[in-house]
């Protein structure tokens, strides 16, 4: 083997690296109470993916992919019903140390009042992801993800008045 190839551990563990807090956010966002047990599926399945990865160039946008597919999967399979409440621990992950201020607990409330496709495309445009990535994660069109969050962002505007 050419040392100048990396193992399978190695490539994992490199992913890992670059990708542990957006994995961890998808774990705490759809696995609730539940989230180590999620986080192990989601892991085990980029494991078991990983070795017919062929194309490294957007490697963790097939990682952000891998994850979102595992946590609606495990969704419907372990979970029939909606995630009622996100933990403040996941707020503070995506938003940042907001030390009382409301945009982490407006952002506990609101994630939950939408459907899987929705909280995913929240999340990655609080990571700052593109929009090209984020249909590429997603599989649609650019133009779609933009008319989403236009109407994620009416939805919250809508939602916040009501809550007043």
């Amino acid at each position: 083997m050419d040392r100048s190839t990396p193992t399978l551990e190695q490539r994992f563990d490199d992913l890992l690296s670059r990708n542990r807090r957006r994995i961890g956010a998808i774990a705490h966002s759809y696995g609730g109470r539940q989230s180590d047990d999620l986080l192990q599926e989601i892991l085990l399945q980029i494991w078991r993916s990983l070795p017919g990865l062929r194309q490294q160039i957007h490697v963790d946008t097939w990682c952000y992919r891998v994850a979102l597919n595992t946590a609606f999967s495990w969704l419907r399979r372990v979970r029939r019903e909606a995630i009622t409440a996100i933990e403040p621990a996941v707020a503070e992950q995506i938003v940042g140390s907001d030390d009382g201020h409301e945009t982490g607990a407006l952002l506990r409330r609101f994630l939950p009042t939408l459907n899987e496709t929705d909280r995913a495309m929240v999340l990655m445009y609080l990571e700052d992801i593109s929009t090209t990535e984020m249909a590429e994660i997603l599989g649609t069109t650019e133009g779609a993800i933009r008319v989403r969050i236009h109407r994620i962002k009416q939805k919250l505007t809508e939602w916040e008045a009501d809550l007043s």
